[in-house]
C-alpha cells in the first residue's frame, strides 16, 4: 500500500469515527484542539500525550501532503471550506483551533444570509 493510500485510509477512518462525537460537542477552541490532536496524531502516528498546542506542526513532521489531507478532513468534519494550506497559515494547534472556531461561525452565518 502506498503512503498516499495509507493516508487516505487513515484519514477516512479517523474522520468518520469522530464526526458523530464532534457534532455533539460545542465547537469551542478547546474542543477543536482536542479533535486536532487526535486527528494529527493519527495522521502522523504521534501519541496525543506528546503534543503541545504551541508546537509547530513541522516539528511533528507534518508534510505539505499531510497538511492538505488534514485540511480536507477539517472541511469534512466542520462542513466548511478551507484553503488547502491552512495548516501552514496557522502552524500550531493553538493557532489553527482559534482560527477554525472563528471561521466556523463566519461561514455558518454567511450561509444563513
Amino acid at each position: 500500500m502506498s503512503k498516499v493510500e495509507t493516508l487516505d485510509r487513515v484519514s477516512d477512518e479517523s474522520v468518520s469515527n469522530r464526526s458523530t462525537e464532534a457534532a455533539k460537542e460545542t465547537l469551542s477552541v478547546s474542543a477543536i484542539q482536542r479533535w486536532l490532536i487526535s486527528e494529527i496524531g493519527q495522521l502522523l502516528s504521534v501519541d496525543a500525550a506528546d503534543f503541545s498546542v504551541a508546537e509547530p506542526f513541522a516539528d511533528y513532521g507534518l508534510s505539505s501532503m499531510t497538511g492538505v489531507v488534514l485540511s480536507g478532513n477539517i472541511e469534512e468534519w466542520l462542513d466548511i471550506k478551507l484553503d488547502p494550506g491552512v495548516a501552514w497559515d496557522y502552524p500550531t494547534i493553538e493557532l489553527l483551533a482559534a482560527y477554525l472556531a472563528a471561521e466556523v461561525k463566519t461561514q455558518k452565518l454567511a450561509a444563513c444570509v
